[in-house]
Parts: C-alpha cells; structure tokens; sequence
C-alpha cells in the first residue's frame, strides 16, 4: 500500500505542477494545454520508480561486478556451508493483512463496475454503428448514416467511423454542415479517441482518486477547446458554427463515451463565448518553448539520474573498497554494557530480503538475533546502536538506525566488506511468518520441486558445471566463487545413487540424506522461490 500512497501523492504533485504551466499557457493554443493534461494523466501509468529503475539498470551496465555481499547465517562447526554467499531459509509468503486484502477486494469490484458500465455502452453503440448504413461522402474516414438519435460523432479508435443521424442534412444548413464535418475531421487527425480510450484506461484502475476524474473533465474541455480553435482557423464562420453546435445539443443525444467524440461536451456556454469572441490563440514564443522543453526533460531525466545516483551509491563496492571495510570489519570489538532497557527499541522483525525475516531479542541482560526458525546468536554491544557476534571466522557486526522519535526503523549487517540493509517489519508480520514456519515444520512434509532441484545440483557439483539459472543470484554468485572446492568434494563423493527425504528441519528447510557411491551425505535445501529456483542450500555430515 506504500507504494500505491507513494505513486498517487507524486502523480499529483505532478498534475498540480501541469496545471501552473496551463495557467501561464491560458493564451496559447487548446491544444498544447490538452497534451499537458494528457501527460499528467499518462504519469498516473508510468510511476517515478521505473524511470528510476530504469537508471539503476543503465548505472549496472557500466558499473564494475564483483561478487555479491554474504548474508549471515550461523556457521555449524559439523557442516560445510554451500549458501555462503546465499540465504539459508526460504520462508513462505506471509500471508496478506487482511484489511489489506478488502481493499484489494473493493478496488478489484471497482475496476469491474466502471469497465462493465463502459463496455455495456461500447456494444450498444457498436450495435448502432452496425445497423447502420453506408453513405458516400468525400471524406478522408468512413461515413455511416444512423437512425439512431446520437449527435454526429467519431466512433472507433483504431478505423473511426464519422456516425451521422439520419435527417440531420435537413435540420443544418450546408454551411452548419460543413462546420459540423470540420470538427469530426479535427477530432480524426488528432486521434482524439486513441488518447481518450487511454485516460479512460488510468480511470478505471484509480477510479476512487477524484482527481482522476477532474483530469477526464479538463482533457475533455481543452479537446473540444482545441477543434473549435481548428474548425475557425480554417476559415468557418463563428456564427454559423456556433448555431450548428446548439442546433446538434438541442435535437440529439450526446455521445455516451469519451472516446467516441462529437461536437457537443465540457461547458457549452463558455465554449460558445470563446467561439462568438473569435480571438486566435497566441502562438508560442522562445521563453515559454524553452520552459516545455526544459519541463519535459526534467520530468524523464530526473528519475533516471536518481536511479543513476542510487545505483552509484549501492553499487558493487570496488575490490579497494571491499578490502578496506573487511580489515575494518575484522578489527576486534570490544564489549560494553549498557542500559538493556534502551535495547527494547530495536526488538522487533526485520526483512533482509523475501527470504530472510531476522528476529531481534533481549532476554535480561543478553542481546539475540538471528533467522527466524533458527537458533539465535548472542549480540555484544560495542556502542548504543552497534553490535557484534563472537566466534565466526567471518567477523559480523549489526548497527541499527533509528528515528526522530526514538525507534529502530533499519538494521545494517557489516559482513564480509558489505552492508546489507534490512528494513523493519510490523511484529504482526513476524508473527504470521513464524506461524507459517511452525506449520510447515509441524506438518513435516517436503517442499515441491526441492527433491529434484537438489539432484540437478548435486550432479551439476560432481560434473563441474552447476547450472546457475536456477539458483538465486546471491546463491549462483558464490557457487561460481566456490566451485573449485565444492566440485573437489563432490566428485570424492562419486555418482548421486539416492536422494531421500527425512524431513523438516527446525529452520523450515527440507532435509535429504544423499546417498553416493563413497559417502552418505545430509543435506538442508530451503522451498523453492515462486519461479523456482534455490534461495538456500548446504551439505552437513559425511558418513
């Protein structure tokens, strides 16, 4: 829900930026503050993040790679680790808030009442294009003759259909016709359906946010704004076009779609005002180009220069960099006391990534963390926020940062040169995930796909050439790292003969006893991820 918050308050700083540059346009053209209001509404589909992921993606094309951080896990002194550089539990998806999950509910029933209101009007008025008929007028668009009470108007998006009432050549004058005809045309070459069908797309997925709405209204006002500017640029009397517009309002009913355009819609009175005034709009000078031109590459280039920026920042450190927080990191630490109770602000859950959620504990005086369904290490603390472990020939360090008022938001591990940063998560969300865990562990039955997926990697250990794709990235970069030494032991263990399943081990992980040709090998694989891969994997006892 963050994000769905975050993305509607920037696509309405956004529009509200839109409609500063309208204002000061208020002279010029229709049709340039129509594309203005049809940008804003454009960003309600494209949120800031991917332009800034985007940028991300071009900074890691050129960025140097090296090898992804370690994620701590605890050392078993009787195993020989193969998600080292990896997570060692896969907890299944904690389950949905339920509050969370009526909103998602009442948006879905939205989505489809809007979309069903509109399509029931779509076929009915497919219907009437198809019953009626043909007519040969010389026109660039299809001309179609209805007995239907609708005012002239464009209908269809992609291969438009002009859909004029029967009769209607008798009630205007050839003059009010032509003037008629000029606006449909306008609407044509500007492919006002297209772009209406496109809003009415934004609407229907934020059909609760108002201001989606009242952007529909401007779009609507600035596009008809804009033909009838077309229609007495071309030489059409304003009169004669203002009476063939009152004319169509008075015997015909309105289009009953946005992208099926006619002549009437937005504020008739003030349309006729602006149309009996006849002033051209002013065309665009030096200053305000500039000022377009300058708005329009701020609002691409700078999200992507933040991703660019972000992904600088949290690049892959470089070998010098890796080098110097490792030494850091391996300086001995030495334990203070302090107030435990100052320690309670940082109790709670904290998600390093989907597969790991950490538990942070205090028992007395003592400091725990460690992966939920796995034993916890004890913590020392060196300052207020700054923590270490003792005994892993890796050196880890956990910092916490805290807020205004007082209260962890972040824990940052310090392992192996890197910092991994895992946010805080709501106590409910832990709680449901260790749930999970203690069903899954109390029902003891093994993880689709785990069985074969430890097979395929066995072998591919034993053959020199695991296959990567099917490991998460973490898990595939350390393998690559460590193949010389995994493939040196497993190929002592000679062929795979069976892989059976003993059961759920303590950390949710499915536990395999693999029998060689040479040795008898346990083994501790995490469930798969939802495309499949391995996020966790290690060997233990050799018998």
């Amino acid at each position: 829900m963050t994000q769905l918050f975050d993305h509607l308050w920037q696509s309405t700083a956004f529009a509200a930026a839109i409609g500063l540059l309208t204002l000061l346009l208020r002279n010029n053209g229709a049709s340039i503050r129509y594309a203005l209001w049809f940008v804003a509404s454009l960003k309600f589909l494209l949120p800031f993040s991917l332009l800034t992921a985007m940028g991300g993606v071009m900074a890691s094309a050129f960025a140097p790679h090296t090898a992804m951080p370690l994620v701590f896990q605890r050392m078993q002194t009787a195993a020989q680790p193969f998600s080292a550089v990896a997570p060692v539990l896969t907890m299944p998806a904690t389950s949905t808030p339920h509050v969370t999950s009526i909103l998602l509910a009442i948006w879905a029933c939205g989505i489809a009442a809007v979309l069903m209101v509109w399509l029931m009007r779509g076929l009915r008025l497919r219907a009437v294009v198809r019953q009626a008929r043909e007519a040969s007028l010389a026109l660039p668009v299809r001309v179609k003759i209805s007995a239907a009470r609708l005012e002239p108007g464009l209908v269809g998006i992609w291969r438009p259909v002009l859909l004029l009432p029967e009769g209607i050549a008798g009630k205007l004058t050839a003059s009010e016709m032509q003037a008629v005809a000029a606006h449909e045309l306008c609407h044509f070459h500007r492919k006002d359906n297209l772009t209406a069908a496109v809003h009415m797309v934004v609407a229907a997925l934020f059909w609760f946010y108002p201001l989606v709405w009242w952007l529909g209204a401007r779009l609507l006002e600035e596009r008809e704004r804009a033909c009838d500017e077309a229609v007495l640029t071309s030489g059409n009397d304003p009169h004669i076009y203002a009476q063939s517009i009152l004319k169509v309002c008075r015997l015909y009913l309105q289009s009953p779609l946005a992208c099926a355009a006619g002549v009437s819609g937005a504020n008739l009175k003030n349309r006729m005002e602006t149309i009996m005034e006849n002033k051209s709009a002013i065309r665009l000078n030096a200053a305000k180009k500039l000022l377009l031109g300058v708005s329009a590459a701020a609002v691409i280039v700078a999200p992507v220069l933040l991703g660019l920026s972000a992904s600088a920042q949290g690049a892959a450190a470089t070998p010098q960099q890796v080098q110097q927080a490792l030494a850091e990191q391996a300086v001995p630490r030495t334990a203070i006391s302090i107030d435990p109770a100052s320690f309670d602000r940082f109790v709670g859950y904290y998600r390093m990534d989907p597969n790991n959620l950490f538990h942070v504990s205090r028992k007395g005086d003592h400091y725990f963390v460690g992966v939920i369904g796995q034993t916890p290490d004890e913590m020392y603390a060196e300052s207020a926020a700054k923590f270490f472990l003792k005994g892993l020939s890796l050196p880890a360090q956990f910092s916490f940062t805290v807020n205004a008022q007082g209260l962890a938001t972040e824990m940052v591990l310090h392992q192996s040169g890197m910092e991994q940063h895992a946010p805080r998560v709501d106590d409910a969300q832990g709680r449901l995930a260790q749930a999970d865990l203690d069903r899954r562990i109390a029902a003891n039955v093994q993880s689709p796909g785990t069985q074969a997926a430890l097979r395929h990697q066995i072998d591919g250990l034993i053959s020199g050439q695991p296959d990567y794709s099917k490991m998460v990235p973490t898990l595939a970069a350390g393998t690559r790292q460590m193949l010389p030494q995994l493939h040196a032991q497993a190929g002592k263990w000679g062929a795979v003969t069976a892989v059976t399943f003993t059961g759920v081990s303590k950390s949710g992980m499915d536990t395999y006893l693999v029998t060689c040709r040479n040795a008898r090998v346990k083994w501790d694989i995490a469930p798969l991820t939802p495309d499949g891969r391995i996020s966790g994997i290690f060997f233990g006892d050799e018998s």
